[in-house]
């Protein structure tokens, strides 16, 4: 990997991380389609996420503090109830088919469902709640179990269970980013125990300064897309990134069951 696959790989990571258009899954297509064989590039992907946890951690450090200094008069558990459900799926079900890919063009397509359906289902809720409230939690929680299979956006999937569950668009994209923490926090403990076990590695090519430029591209990238993120979730339609998720997707499965370009 060099540094100019590095820069790529990390501002891949960053800007979707924080779009609705699945960070994972744009991660997977990239590193296909240069080549690397994307089991050997697990340890690799955790750098890169926890990369946008820093990111998370800066732009919301005031409210994380709080979180800390009064956790029961704070939304610290609702951001527990919200993570529960993700720690189930990934205990219960096995995702290893769906993280090599064999999914990948599917999942960009149910993205594309999902953020349509937030937009619709939001746009019936006459009044907004800001406040997240326990069947907010549990809604966005719900869909980020779902959203662990590789080309459904998290970020997408959680924003449109709040939208759907009658929460407004900023607190939704708010509660959204805040539950990425656990959620990335949860995923390196899981890696880690593979690294452990000899059953995940740095791919051999990743040099030291490769890595440390994808990590450094992708924290970066990752504070400008939220900053990003929330400046235009009030003023653009979520149709847009479903247009898009959904021109990609289909542009996977031609390649995965016709073209085979990416092979």
């Amino acid at each position: 990997m060099n540094a100019l696959q590095a820069f790529v790989l990390g501002l891949v990571q960053g800007i979707g991380e924080f779009l609705p258009i699945s960070s994972s899954g744009h991660l997977m297509l990239a590193q296909n389609i240069m080549g690397f064989d994307t089991g050997n590039m697990l340890t690799l992907n955790v750098l890169l996420h926890l990369a946008t946890l820093v990111a998370v951690f800066i732009v919301y450090w005031k409210q994380f503090w709080e979180m800390l200094r009064h956790p029961l008069k704070s939304d610290l558990w609702l951001l527990v109830v919200a993570t529960i459900p993700a720690v189930i799926a990934a205990l219960v079900f096995d995702f290893d088919a769906a993280f090599e890919g064999a999914f990948l063009g599917w999942s960009f397509l149910l993205t594309s469902v999902v953020l349509i359906a937030a937009e619709w289902l939001g746009k019936r809720h006459e009044r907004a709640a800001k406040k997240v409230q326990p069947k907010h939690a549990v809604a966005m929680g719900v869909m980020q179990a779902v959203a662990i299979l590789p080309g459904l956006s998290r970020s997408g999937s959680t924003i449109a269970g709040g939208m759907a569950s009658g929460l407004s668009r900023k607190r939704a994209a708010d509660f959204s980013f805040m539950m990425s923490a656990p959620a990335i926090l949860g995923s390196a403990v899981l890696e880690l125990k593979k690294i452990l076990d000899g059953e995940a590695m740095l791919a051999a090519e990743a040099s030291a300064m490769s890595v440390i430029i994808a990590v450094v591209v992708a924290g970066v990238s990752g504070y400008l897309a939220i900053r990003f993120m929330l400046r235009i979730i009030r003023r653009i339609s979520l149709n847009w990134f479903a247009l898009y998720t959904a021109i990609l997707g289909f542009v996977v499965l031609a390649d995965k069951y016709i073209f085979h370009w990416f092979a």
